[in-house]
């Protein structure tokens, strides 16, 4: 029997030692993709919660961001209100002075500055806040994967005071009196009769827009961290200098570059519209003979067969006296001004209704697409780096 036995296993001995590879080797192979399958599952975990960590550190970077804008927004426009005042050129106006025509002349200057400079300077502190609180937002999260302390409290404190300079310092001083040059190259020209539409209103913001971007070494979208950082200072700490490069490079880039211009041509689609808004009221006021009359020109430049009359029954007001198309009304000059200085006569204030044209601005840039996508991108490198 035992002779049997053996003389079985040496006939199939090579069968046995196959099959005892092939049950081994499937065995080792299953444990192996077992304990692989395990590490994927956990790093797919790890991966997942810290992707959530990131995305609940960033949610609360963004909020932070959002408050910080609003109430340092608050501060920007006052310290605008203070540079392009003009409430000593209106308190001169009440007095009827002989030098009347010569002060409207000047209100002209000072409200065209203050709505640019307020179109400008909103655009630019939202995307330096931006940028600075997602850098900073970026370091703060690597420190607390690292378990590191490499920003403090002062520093902190440090580098989100940069921004100091632009509200406090020279920044929004040398942004108001720069544009103010080139409202003057743009409107000074214009006589206060001249009638104006929202279209010739809507052109004159874009030639004033294309000469404030025309000077590469003072345009505000190109060169803003000309306006919104102070010069390098050798007493920085080698980390803060580092930030500081950091963000004069990103504030330097394309994309912010790109997003700036985007918002300062969308501030004056928004001025345009809080100044047909404001028209309208004041229409509201005026006898219907006066409005009718603004109304004419129009007919005149658009008549093609000559058939068309100032009194033809076609104007919008001869069809419904109540219901004027506020793109065909002419405007002078001169009423237009106390409407330009009224819309930009306050500051930042979200208890208004309705919102005043610098807390629309600084409102519309907070929630603006492309300057939530530069953060996000300021952000994400910054944190994972």
């Amino acid at each position: 029997m035992l002779s049997r036995l053996q003389d079985f296993l040496s006939r199939h001995r090579r069968k046995f030692i196959v099959t005892g590879v092939l049950v081994g080797g499937t065995i080792y192979a299953a444990r192996y993709a077992q304990r692989r399958l395990v590490e994927f599952q956990e790093k797919q975990a790890r991966e997942f919660f810290e992707r959530t960590r990131r995305m609940h550190h960033f949610e609360s970077t963004e909020k932070t961001c959002n408050q910080v804008i609003l109430g340092m927004g608050e501060e920007m426009c006052q310290a605008v209100l203070r540079e392009c005042s003009t409430d000593e050129l209106l308190e001169q106006l009440r007095q009827n002075p002989k030098n009347k025509l010569e002060l409207w002349e000047d209100m002209k200057i000072v409200s065209f500055t203050r709505l640019a400079t307020f179109v400008y300077a909103s655009s630019m502190l939202v995307i330096a806040l931006r940028v600075q609180l997602n850098l900073l937002g970026g370091y703060i999260y690597r420190d607390i994967m690292s378990e590191q302390k490499q920003i403090t409290d002062e520093l902190k404190q440090q580098y989100l005071s940069l921004i100091r300079h632009f509200i406090t310092e020279a920044g929004i001083r040398d942004l108001a009196r720069y544009i103010r040059t080139q409202v003057i190259a743009v409107v000074k020209a214009m006589p206060l009769s001249q009638q104006l539409s929202l279209n010739d209103m809507e052109q004159l913001f874009w030639s004033l827009q294309l000469a404030i971007n025309a000077d590469t070494r003072r345009d505000p979208n190109s060169r803003m961290s000309k306006y919104l950082l102070p010069s390098q200072n050798n007493s920085h700490s080698p980390l803060l200098q580092q930030m500081y490069n950091e963000t004069l490079d990103l504030l330097e880039s394309e994309d912010a570059i790109g997003v700036c211009s985007h918002n300062v041509s969308r501030g004056f689609v928004l001025a345009c519209d809080a100044i047909a808004e404001s028209m309208g009221q004041t229409l509201q006021h005026l006898p219907p003979a006066e409005v009718q009359q603004e109304n004419q020109q129009p007919l005149k430049f658009n008549q093609a067969s000559g058939t068309s009359t100032p009194n033809a029954t076609s104007s919008p007001l001869a069809e419904n006296n109540n219901l004027v198309n506020i793109n065909t009304v002419l405007m002078a000059l001169a009423k237009l001004i106390p409407i330009i200085s009224g819309i930009t006569s306050r500051g930042y204030d979200s208890s208004s209704r309705p919102h005043n044209l610098p807390t629309q601005l600084i409102t519309f840039y907070v929630v603006a697409e492309k300057t939530k996508t530069l953060g996000a991108n300021v952000y994400e490198t910054f944190s994972s780096a």
